[in-house]
């Protein structure tokens, strides 16, 4: 006898609030805004259509994937997916990838937002290169990360002063409360003539101090990627790892900067002494008038080497939290504010042993935990759920219709939300995002360890 199908699986998330909602805060403008949600890469060029970016360059040289049709996957898609998540109704932009024959990820985007509440929905359009996107009146673009490839189109934020609002470099050498920094700035100056044994003089005398200097301590590229361009150096062998990656990639961004002529530095390293203490990411939206609307406190889950895996939350404790950190968030708010920006941003803070909070990283776009703070609603007080954990990237070995299949209670139940997916080229693995709630952490864990069966290894 054969089996009859499984119904649609049909949810209806609302959210607490949304960017649409956010961005209408102290805003008299009647200036309209797209999202175009894309993520650079530094070295790997993912699509024909966008080419690598060279006057706003990223470092990520401890990349661990190197093909191009996976990253467009994650940076493209599933990331993507994942910020327009709290999108609300406003129109979202997605690149398409190179496959034209396949476009099995608009489907997958598609039934992301399906699972949100209609009112909620963005209004999702894909383009297959950056001039297809096409702009009503009086509209701007806001962006997670300025690219070259977009500068033609107005932006909500001036594009420079996002860059540099980005830059590692800039947060240690501003008036904000970091951990102890020094700042190793290149000799040679865009335009200028310079042949290898110039760039190999000055990467040795740029690495001196990664040399000579006590462990622990960190290094920091300015415009490093996912952390792909932090090292935490806690013995020999993590200091001669990072002065092997570290040579090869800072000849290259030498080699970039004489090149062009960005102003702002991107030859740069930052020696920052490693501090004990509590993490946290910080999710919260400055609106056009600089006031700050807490969203969320979230510890990390960041894997051995540094790279962020995802965030977890814990919803009977963002009162106590948005308490503890309010005052961080004001001065945060704002020295963007009055740099030239609003939106929805995000600030990694460590609080070290004598209680001083410090900023060890600020994401000037939605961040990864961003969507747990606008489903407290959702899980914790229309179901109990006072628990949950999001992950990206979750790498798994089955396709999104097994994995539904298996886990079709826990979605309809609204405990398992998906915020991201796309299929390998074959379709049969998967990179996603997703959040898991449950009553507690001892619950959380046991559905956490379910999920794992599927979790593709290495």
């Amino acid at each position: 006898m054969a089996v009859a199908p499984l119904s649609p699986i049909k949810t209806d998330i609302v959210l607490d609030t949304t960017l649409r909602d956010l961005y209408a805060l102290d805003n008299d403008d009647d200036t309209s805004i797209v999202l175009v949600n894309a993520l650079p890469t530094a070295e790997i060029q993912m699509i024909e259509a966008i080419p690598l970016s060279t006057k706003f360059a990223y470092q990520s040289p401890n990349v661990s994937i190197r093909d191009p049709g996976l990253l467009a996957r994650l940076y493209l898609q599933v990331v993507p997916q994942l910020f327009g998540f709290i999108a609300g109704d406003m129109p979202l932009v997605l690149f398409d990838l190179d496959d034209v024959k396949n476009l099995a990820h608009r489907d997958h985007a598609i039934q992301i937002y399906d699972q949100i509440t209609r009112s909620q929905r963005p209004q999702l359009a894909f383009v297959a290169r950056p001039s297809d996107i096409k702009l009503p009146a009086r509209a701007k673009i806001a962006i997670p990360n300025p690219m070259d490839c977009l500068t033609f189109l107005p932006h909500t934020v001036n594009p420079d002063v996002h860059y540099d609002l980005l830059s590692k470099r800039t947060l240690a050498l501003s008036t904000l409360p970091t951990p102890i920094s020094e700042v190793v700035d290149t000799i040679l100056r865009p335009g200028g003539a310079y042949d290898e044994r110039a760039f190999d003089i000055e990467v040795h005398r740029m690495t001196k101090g990664v040399r000579t200097r006590s462990c622990p301590f960190v290094v920091k590229m300015p415009q490093s990627l996912s952390g792909e361009g932090v090292f935490l150096i806690h013995s020999d062998s993590d200091r001669f790892h990072a002065i092997e990656v570290l040579r090869a990639e800072l000849k290259r961004s030498l080699k970039l900067m004489t090149e062009s002529i960005s102003p702002v530095p991107t030859s740069s390293i930052i020696l920052q002494e490693l501090v004990s203490g509590e993490n946290v990411a910080l999710a919260f939206f400055v609106t056009k008038t600089g006031r700050a609307i807490f969203s969320s406190c979230c510890p990390q889950l960041v894997d051995q080497r540094g790279h962020w895996e995802g965030g977890s939350i814990s919803y009977k404790q963002q009162d106590m939290y948005q308490l503890k950190y309010g005052g961080i968030i004001e001065v945060l708010a704002r020295y963007v504010h009055d740099r030239g920006f609003y939106g929805p941003m995000g600030a990694d803070v460590i609080a070290d042993q004598p209680g001083n909070q410090l900023v060890i990283d600020m994401n000037i776009r939605v961040i990864g935990s961003h969507p747990l703070g606008f489903l407290k609603d959702h899980f914790s007080l229309r179901r109990g759920l006072h628990e949950a954990v999001l992950f990206f990237p979750l790498f798994l070995t089955c396709e999104r219709k097994i994995f539904e299949s298996k886990f079709r209670q826990q979605l309809l139940e609204g405990r398992l939300i998906i915020t991201g997916w796309c299929h390998n080229s074959e379709g049969t693995t998967s990179v996603t995002s997703m959040i898991l709630a449950a009553e507690d952490k001892s619950n959380l864990r046991s559905f956490v360890d379910e999920v794992n069966i599927y979790k593709m290894l290495g």
